[in-house]
């Protein structure tokens, strides 16, 4: 630079102004074309409504919903919500909007978009929507309930489902005045019973139900809660009123003849069988204050017959056992009336075997109270010959036995009780206790199944005959010919084949074998058989009759 005239810089700085000023013409050319264009801010990216009642929810971000505080969006500021003419401005993003009022039901078009501090207008997102309303709540309809009615009392209740396809029920709000000018209110929830005691005999009874429901629409719950208020009138019997009983054969039993509250009236105590299926019928007894679920003195066991490969026999019947039980236990709402009546204080005593109606859970709370006496089962109770069943029954041939029972003559021994004498005369040698089907073994109570097998000398059991050295106890529903004998299928359970096989010292000689029934505990086994030799596969042609003693069935705790 030292070296350039002033003059030569002068030129040059010239030449770079002017070079300057061309290459700068024309610079907005390529802006010009979009001059007119309009700059949209930042927009939701999404849109999805929840049904509510009179109102929609929109979520409006896929990343959920999340504060004001934590959304960036550009250049917006303001959220817009347009609907039905209408136009609501919030001042601020949000990820999700509660849109009310919507009172009418059609079909609502909502566009959701965001401003900027210009008033610019994002790309609108759009939803069409249909909310629940008045008139739609207005069209719901709950399950009726079932009245039972004595003079004084009712009950309501409601054996089916309250939840369907429309709604999802929650709870039930009552309240009804009593005679004596009482206004009495409650709430019940899940399967829901309501006892109202102290009205009217012989006057109109009036109950208002207030359900608290969830409405589905499409199957799906909608966000908000409602009430379905409706009134129930009920038309009270007289003492003279007839009714309807469940179990009219056990009230007979009992003497009842006349079936109206004022010819029961007179029962201070009632007596159920263990096949009992239901007490509602207490709720007819205005004056009961004792119950004996045990079957008394009144009752026998239920029967049941067979008659089959020419055995034919009468099982059951006689005085109840604590080793049986009721087949399927009484439901809690079939035996809601006895507790509602224990509760009121009228029942103040209640006899009852453990387990024996599966409702031990319903009387537990009543101990401290002094109203449950609980009968004291024996350590052990034997099975009687009146459940005693040919095997051949089954099977005529592979589990045929010469059987003497009672046995006429038997080894000696110390306490035997009940001997039998079988011979092997089939491959799969059995024979047979059973229950009638009202019935199932009472295994809460009693875990073991104990017996005497007197089992004959070493030399039987050569060769193939062997696996006759062992006993198989099974267990089932049924056998196998009486597939209706039972309305829970084949809950079939049978220990290992070998595990009770008699040892070689214990030939000869009364043995005692003791079986865990541990794996009965929920079934509804009512069957035992009890199989010689674990049922081998051979052919059966022994070559001197194999005798086999047994005796002592009982169960034990």
């Amino acid at each position: 630079m030292k070296n350039l005239s002033k003059n030569a810089i002068i030129y040059l700085s010239f030449v770079g102004v002017l070079s300057l000023i061309f290459a700068c013409k024309g610079m907005y050319d390529n802006v010009e074309p979009y001059s007119a264009e309009v700059i949209y801010p930042a927009k939701y990216d999404t849109i999805s409504a929840k049904i509510g009642f009179e109102r929609v929810e929109l979520d409006l971000m896929k990343a959920g919903r999340i504060p004001s505080s934590q959304i960036s969006m550009g250049k917006s500021t303001k959220t817009v919500i347009e609907y039905d003419g209408k136009q609501v401005v919030i001042d601020s993003l949000v990820s999700w909007i509660n849109v009310p009022d919507l009172k009418q039901s059609k079909l609502y078009r909502i566009k959701v978009y965001t401003v900027d501090q210009y008033d610019n207008q994002s790309v609108p997102q759009e939803i069409a929507v249909i909310p629940f309303t008045s008139g739609d709540l207005d069209n719901l309809v709950v399950a009726s309930p079932r009245v039972l009615t004595s003079p004084n009392a009712a009950v309501i209740d409601w054996p089916s489902a309250l939840s369907s396809i429309l709604l999802e029920y929650r709870s039930v709000d009552y309240e009804y005045t009593d005679k004596d000018g009482k206004k009495i209110t409650g709430n019940k929830g899940a399967n829901p019973r309501i006892f109202a005691a102290n009205l009217n005999a012989g006057e109109q009874f009036n109950i208002q139900l207030s359900y608290n429901v969830i409405p589905k629409v499409n199957g799906t719950t909608i966000l908000d809660s409602l009430k379905i208020e409706t009134s129930l009138n009920i038309n009270m019997p007289t003492s003279s009123t007839v009714f309807n009983p469940a179990e009219q054969d056990i009230l007979a039993a009992n003497g009842v003849t006349v079936f109206t509250s004022e010819g029961v009236s007179s029962y201070k105590k009632l007596v159920f069988p263990v096949h009992t299926n239901t007490l509602q019928d207490l709720f007819y007894f205005p004056n009961i204050e004792e119950l004996d679920l045990t079957g008394g003195d009144i009752f026998d066991l239920k029967t049941i017959s067979y008659n089959r490969n020419n055995i034919s026999k009468v099982i059951g019947g006689g005085d109840y056992l604590p080793f049986i039980r009721k087949v399927s236990p009484i439901s809690d709402a079939n035996a809601q009336t006895m507790v509602d009546l224990m509760n009121l204080g009228i029942i103040k005593k209640v006899k009852y075997v453990p387990n024996s109606l599966g409702i031990d859970h319903l009387l537990r709370p009543f101990d401290e109270a002094g109203v449950i006496e609980w009968v004291t089962t024996p350590d052990e109770s034997l099975i009687p010959m009146n459940f005693f069943l040919d095997g051949k029954i089954q099977d005529a041939t592979a589990w045929a036995l010469d059987l003497v029972n009672p046995a006429t003559s038997y080894p000696a021994g110390t306490n035997i009780v009940n001997p039998i004498k079988a011979t092997l005369k089939g491959r799969s040698g059995s024979f047979i206790f059973v229950l009638p089907k009202e019935y199932r073994f009472n295994i809460a109570e009693y875990k073991y199944l104990k017996f005497k097998v007197y089992m004959p000398a070493k030399s039987t059991f050569n060769g193939i005959y062997a696996p006759y050295q062992r006993i198989w106890p099974r267990f089932m529903n049924y056998t196998w010919a009486f597939n209706t004998e039972s309305s829970f299928g084949q809950e079939y359970w049978a220990p290992d084949a070998n595990a009770f096989r008699i040892s070689d010292e214990n030939l000869e000689k009364w043995t005692d074998v003791t079986v865990d029934l541990s794996n009965l505990i929920d079934r509804h086994n009512r069957v035992v058989v009890i199989n010689i030799g674990g049922e081998p596969s051979l052919t059966f042609a022994p070559p001197a009759d194999m005798v086999y003693y047994f005796s002592n069935f009982r169960f034990a705790k």
